[in-house]
């Protein structure tokens, strides 16, 4: 029996970062931010949320903690069956922030973890079940000039073999958000995936900041079509 295939990144920024605290405003010290959104394309969508907590507060250097959690489905079409893959993920990782003028970088490491239930069942897929595992990140995000911006992540998880990176440049409108071109790639033992698109990021709405993404997709098994992305972030 035939089973879905796992996309590399069903999901691809379920587990994305918050935004770096550098698009913040304030002055007060916050040690944790709550973070959360959605992402679709035509075959597969997924709601992520998570909490990042911060020692010597958001805006310092310092110890970082952050839980990250994922709920996606899959969709794989063939003339005959439409198969379906549900998969949670959640990752606990711990690590450092370090700043230097307008330069900002995260290293994080920590235990990962994806539950992937098949419809139809296939008791001897390999996706089957629940994969405990390793996952490292890092974050880094540059303003050469006070009107632009350049940001790039990645990971990495034992899980699948899964990695997966994330570049973006952008530009100043109106004081007030950024905009600008976004690269995102992942694979992983059973597939690959390519974004390419434009993101707003830093529009506020009261003490909420959200980012929002849309662009091209496509993948290993010849799927291609349109995604978007909307995520926000709040200092409780």
């Amino acid at each position: 029996m035939a089973s879905a295939p796992s996309g590399a990144a069903v999901t691809s920024s379920a587990l994305l970062a918050p935004f770096p605290s550098a698009t913040l405003a304030g002055s007060q010290a916050h040690h944790v931010l709550l973070f959360g959104g959605y992402d679709i394309w035509r075959n597969g969508q997924s709601a992520f949320s998570g909490i990042h907590w911060a020692a010597n507060g958001v805006d310092n250097d310092g110890f970082i903690i952050r839980l990250s959690l994922a709920n996606g489905v899959e969709r794989y079409h063939t003339p005959r069956r439409t198969y379906v893959t549900d998969i949670f993920r959640g990752a606990l990782m711990a690590g450092w922030r370090f700043k230097v003028a307008e330069f900002e970088v995260k290293l994080l490491a920590g235990p990962d973890f994806e539950h992937d239930n098949l419809t139809p069942d296939n008791s001897r897929s390999p996706l089957r079940g629940g994969h405990p595992g390793l996952r490292i990140a890092g974050e880094a995000w540059a303003q050469p000039t006070r009107g632009s911006m350049l940001a790039a992540s990645f990971y990495a998880t034992t899980v699948a073999n899964g990695f997966g990176i994330r570049t973006a440049a952008g530009w100043r409108l109106i004081d007030d958000f950024w905009v600008g071109p976004e690269l995102i790639g992942s694979r992983d033992q059973f597939s690959r995936q390519t974004r390419l698109g434009v993101h707003l990021t830093g529009l506020r709405s009261g003490p909420v900041e959200w980012s929002v993404g849309w662009g091209y997709v496509s993948d290993s098994f010849g799927r291609s079509g349109g995604y978007a992305r909307l995520a926000a972030q709040l200092r409780p």
